[in-house]
């Protein structure tokens, strides 16, 4: 999809996860080269790791400072936005929040995403623009891309890990 593949899972790592690269040239020329995926059991607790965020009573909360309280608000320049995904067979969580802190000509809106399916998540995070430069953002094209994930599950008798169910996106 957009001239992009999928490198599957690297099942050797720690925490299986696969690249989907984009085009660095052309008309379909990706704003960072890809993005990584990687699979994370459904827990509360994993989903809230792997966002670096959780929802506590409809609010979305951010990891704390070291010595101060564990979640907090967004920053209000974080310009923090809970995005919609729709899927196959599969329900997400997902958001994009602004870097607050670092050089301003590199700062990037951020987008933080799982695609939760039965006791397993495909998750991941990556650069959808550049503050400096707003107007090119990329969240429709990843937002595309993940949507088109569909879950295939493997008969019980394979492997119990994360990555026994693959998902990969539609071409």
């Amino acid at each position: 999809m957009f001239g992009g593949h999928f490198d599957g899972a690297h099942p050797d790592e720690v925490r299986p996860q696969g690249v989907y690269y984009l085009p660095l040239t052309g008309r379909m020329a990706a704003l960072n080269g890809g993005f990584s995926l990687f699979c994370v059991d459904a827990t509360e607790e994993r989903l809230t790791i792997a966002l670096n965020a959780k929802q506590v009573e409809g609010r979305w909360l951010t990891y704390g400072p070291v010595n101060g309280p564990e979640f907090i608000p967004f920053d209000k320049q974080a310009h923090f936005r809970s995005i919609q995904l729709n899927g196959k067979n599969w329900i997400g969580r997902a958001y994009t929040a602004n870097d607050t802190t670092g050089d301003e000509k590199s700062r990037a809106c951020l987008f933080y995403f799982c695609l939760i399916h039965n006791a397993n998540a495909l998750c991941g995070y990556t650069p959808v623009a550049w503050l400096a430069r707003p107007k090119r953002n990329q969240l429709w094209k990843i937002k595309a891309i993940l949507e088109s994930v569909e879950f295939v599950d493997t008969p019980a008798s394979a492997s119990t890990s994360p990555a026994a169910s693959a998902a990969t996106p539609s071409q």
